[in-house]
């Protein structure tokens, strides 16, 4: 069953109320204008630029965050910890599980596998559309990843040209930047 198919039968089955064959007409049917305010931020995600990496920014404070994060060694108290190249922990923080972008849930739970996956492939390609219009000089690869021991399907962004250079401070064995007094 193609992606269109699939997302108007699951649609149809979260609204029934909602007569259409459509996907689109779901939209303007069951939605609303502050709904799509809303999610306007997921599929065109602000992008947050700390020591040349490109962050995206979905959780709010993002760049307040990521910055304390990253100046914090991580690693400390953890020797068992393997050392972080600077493009690893940039990609670390790139990395979005689909279902875990939304604390609530809707529709019939046979359809969340499939909700995230179309959501999915839908955000691959607006993240990676956002990436290009914002950063037209460098280059990005978002794909989706399936689920695995590790993690549930997620997205990753990473930045392949030019490559990252680590800031100064970068310890990959603390995992973190860390400034001389």
């Amino acid at each position: 069953m193609n992606q269109h198919m699939a997302a108007r039968r699951i649609l149809h089955k979260s609204f029934p109320y909602v007569d259409a064959e459509d996907p689109v007409s779901y939209f303007s049917d069951a939605g609303d204008a502050t709904q799509a305010l809303m999610y306007g931020w997921l599929y065109w995600p602000d992008l947050v630029e700390i020591h040349g990496a490109v962050f995206l920014a979905l959780s709010g404070n993002d760049e307040a965050e990521i910055a304390q994060r990253l100046a914090t060694p991580l690693a400390d108290g953890h020797p068992e910890w393997p050392a972080m190249s600077w493009v690893q922990m940039v990609d670390s923080y790139n990395i979005f599980e689909i279902q875990h972008l939304f604390r609530q849930s809707r529709g019939p739970a046979e359809f969340f596998v499939d909700t995230h996956r179309i959501l999915g492939s839908i955000l691959v390609q607006a993240w990676q559309a956002r990436l290009m219009a914002s950063y037209p000089d460098r280059q990005f690869v978002v794909r989706m990843i399936e689920a695995d021991a590790s993690m549930d399907l997620r997205i990753e962004v990473s930045q392949e040209s030019p490559p990252l250079i680590p800031p100064r401070g970068w310890d990959g064995r603390r995992r973190g930047i860390i400034v001389d007094p």
